[in-house]
């Protein structure tokens, strides 16, 4: 079925439904597209859909899940942008839903299919430098094998109205009971004691005591600003983080930009390193050593030599001192508190006004909570011998 063969015919607003609608008949059937999308960009989306389902050469559920898959990819990226999660869509699309199922045509897919991706889901492999493969584990972990879920319940939600096919009951797929739950490497309190006693002077090891100290991300601790910082109210405002990829980006979600109210500890660790670094005139906090932003390599590179100068835990990374915070602390502080400070749950008014660091009394009681926890006292246990 060749595009230029077929007039395609202009989207028509109805006002009833508020929405646009293009109908055209291929063949003797009569197909229809629609757009909720006001304006221009509706119209342009009616069409795109409608030539999409021309050049594809297949009608509905005789369009092969391969085709499909690639579609729904398009209409999300137009949806969202090219963010993270698209790049997480893209992976689990190439490396598990479109070799099992690709081939497939979309009305044939069964609950059976969709679970069979599930059961027999196996690592990826790598390739070293030598050009030998490896995998990074030996089975995969619930957590991913959710995420694998979540992919395919995306791309079912989106199939389904489309009538590329029939609706699956997503809640029946199940993750195998005997798939592994991974663990983090955390930092004992006795690991805490010696990350702060005798400092060793590493360009980024205040970064990594802010980081046990905050629970923030490694890229949301690299991507703040002095202008960030309210020395007079104690506040950090986190706007923006550097991603592994190394690109400045938002932060992960919506409720990941929000205010967090230092303790003394913190406030001291922010105030030592804008002072060390005075010299380099940069604009961000923890900068590298030419007064740049850093680079989330830069933080793993650094904790490995600490892990080395001081004999903690090696399966820890920079990443693991943010759930070392949150394993040491969730006890002392309610779930609605640390939520907020983890950027997890919704944003307060507190937390969505940026620049005029607004104190909200979450922000206030975590940071009166975190004082006395086992995590901030063991940081403290040097000081006091002294």
């Amino acid at each position: 079925m060749a595009n230029k063969l077929y007039d395609i015919p202009q989207p028509k607003w109805d006002k009833k439904h508020n929405k646009w609608i293009l109908s055209i008949m291929i063949e003797g059937r009569r197909k229809q597209f629609s757009s909720s999308t006001p304006g221009m960009p509706g119209k342009r989306e009616c069409r795109d859909r409608c030539h999409e389902w021309l050049e594809s050469g297949l009608t509905d559920g005789n369009m092969k899940v391969s085709k499909a898959y690639e579609l729904f990819l398009e209409d999300y990226r137009r949806k969202h942008g090219q963010n993270e999660q698209v790049r997480h869509l893209v992976s689990y699309g190439k490396n598990y839903i479109i070799p099992a199922i690709g081939s497939k045509m979309c009305s044939k897919v069964t609950l059976k299919d969709l679970q069979d991706i599930i059961n027999d889901a196996k690592p990826i492999p790598r390739t070293r430098a030598d050009g030998s493969s490896y995998t990074e584990c030996e089975t995969l972990s619930k957590k991913y094998l959710k995420n694998i879920k979540g992919a395919l319940s995306s791309f079912v939600s989106w199939a389904a109205p489309r009538h590329y096919m029939e609706y699956i009951p997503m809640s029946q797929i199940y993750i195998p009971a005997d798939a592994p739950t991974v663990g983090k490497d955390i930092l004992q309190l006795s690991d805490i004691e010696k990350l702060f006693s005798e400092p060793t002077g590493l360009w980024y090891e205040r970064a990594l005591m802010f980081e046990v100290l905050t629970g923030m991300r490694p890229g949301e601790i690299l991507g703040l600003q002095k202008d960030d910082y309210d020395p007079k109210t104690g506040t950090i405002t986190i706007r923006r983080a550097i991603n592994d990829r190394r690109k400045i980006t938002p932060g992960k979600n919506t409720n990941a930009r929000r205010v967090i109210e230092l303790s003394p500890e913190v406030k001291r660790i922010i105030d030592e390193q804008i002072e060390y670094t005075d010299y380099l005139d940069s604009e961000w906090i923890f900068c590298n050593m030419i007064g740049l932003n850093a680079y989330q390599s830069d933080l793993r590179k650094c904790w490995k030599s600490i892990i080395k100068r001081k004999g903690l835990p090696e399966n820890t990374t920079p990443y693991s001192l943010r759930h070392t915070f949150y394993t040491h602390t969730e006890a002392y502080l309610p779930d609605r508190v640390i939520k907020s400070i983890f950027g997890h749950s919704a944003a307060t008014d507190g937390h969505g006004i940026y620049g005029n660091h607004i104190i909200d009394e979450e922000a206030h009681e975590a940071a009166q909570r975190l004082s006395v926890t086992p995590l901030y006292q063991a940081t403290q246990k040097k000081e006091k011998a002294e």
